[in-house]
C-alpha cells in the first residue's frame, strides 16, 4: 500500500515501545532515495510524497548494505 511519510512512520512504529523510524528519518531516506536504492518505492505527486510500505520493508531487509549509512 502506498502511504504518506507520516502514515508510514505511524504504521511502522505502531505498538513499538520506542520510535523505530521518525518522520524525519524517513524524509531523510526519501531525500537520498536516488543514492540509497529506495527510489523504486517512492512516488511524488506534486508536493505529496508516497512510499510503498511493502517495498520500503523489503528494501530495509535487503542484504544490500549501501543504504545503511545514507
Amino acid at each position: 500500500a502506498w502511504r504518506s511519510i507520516s502514515a508510514l512512520a505511524e504504521r511502522i512504529n505502531a505498538g513499538a515501545r520506542h520510535e523505530t523510524f521518525s518522520t524525519h528519518s524517513i524524509r531523510h531516506l526519501v531525500r537520498n532515495a536516488a543514492r540509497n536504492g529506495l527510489q523504486p518505492y517512492i512516488r511524488r505527486l506534486g508536493r505529496k510524497i508516497l512510499v510503498d510500505e511493502v517495498g520500503f520493508l523489503e528494501w530495509l531487509a535487503s542484504p544490500e548494505k549501501s543504504h545503511i549509512n545514507q
